[in-house]
């Protein structure tokens, strides 16, 4: 679905990724760990193209490399961003519709309505209200349903977790993992919360200072000695 060759991406004399090369499975939960300041969400903007790298990105089949960022959203990619950016006076109706605007089969909308909704069943009890108005993880459920709404081949997450509290943190990932599974996407998330990526994903890495230190199948990686030290709390 999604491989990364030699991937580079520099701000001045700054080395955001130093040569990241990995490759992700049709279907796949892969999930990228690391501190803040490792190079995750440079990673997301890179494949979305927002930021500028060298090195080859392919996606389902095609290199994407050359591609600008609306191009690469037309062939099957989405961006959950760290902080949502919801419209805020747009009911959680409207936020969903926007998601839907370059769709033109309605009656389908309709449906991955429905599906959003076994996931993420308290947006369809808030459609009416403002977004501004829903908590910290109904918005996030919200940012993530907009993104869905687009039938992406591929969903890139940064941080779904962040400034949430810990039964927000439980919904938003029992939510990723239906939707994955039940619609086979491919999705690419990266977390500081390591455990409860840990738990969804099926492959895992780890980024340190801009490069791929660790790769494996996300089980094994929950007993790395190095892993459980730095993001599992030593056990």
């Amino acid at each position: 679905m999604l491989e990364l060759i030699n991937l580079c991406v520099s701000y001045g004399r700054v080395k955001a990724l130093r040569g990241v090369s990995l490759k992700i499975a049709n279907g796949c939960i892969f999930v990228v760990l690391g501190a803040n300041g490792a190079g995750k969400s440079t990673l997301l903007r890179a494949i979305l193209g927002l930021s500028k790298a060298t090195g080859v990105i392919r996606f389902d089949g095609s290199d994407i490399t050359g591609l600008a960022t609306f191009e690469r959203v037309r062939r099957g990619i989405a961006l959950v961003p760290e902080g949502r950016r919801l419209f805020p006076d747009f009911t959680v109706e409207e936020n969903l519709k926007i998601g839907a605007l370059n769709r033109r089969d309605h009656a389908a909308i309709e449906d991955d309505l429905e599906e959003i909704y076994v996931s993420f069943p308290r947006l369809k009890e808030r459609l009416r209200q403002r977004a501004q108005t829903l908590s910290g993880g109904e918005g996030q459920m919200l940012a993530i349903a907009r993104a869905l709404i687009s039938r992406p081949k591929l969903l890139l997450l940064d941080e779904p977790s962040v400034g949430l509290m810990p039964i927000a943190v439980s919904d938003i990932f029992a939510g990723i993992s239906k939707i994955s599974i039940r619609k086979g996407l491919t999705v690419l998330l990266v977390e500081q919360n390591a455990k409860k990526a840990l738990d969804i994903a099926k492959e895992a890495a780890v980024l340190e200072l801009g490069s791929l230190v660790i790769e494996a199948d996300a089980e094994a990686l929950k007993s790395d000695a190095r892993v459980q030290e730095a993001y599992l709390g030593g056990h």
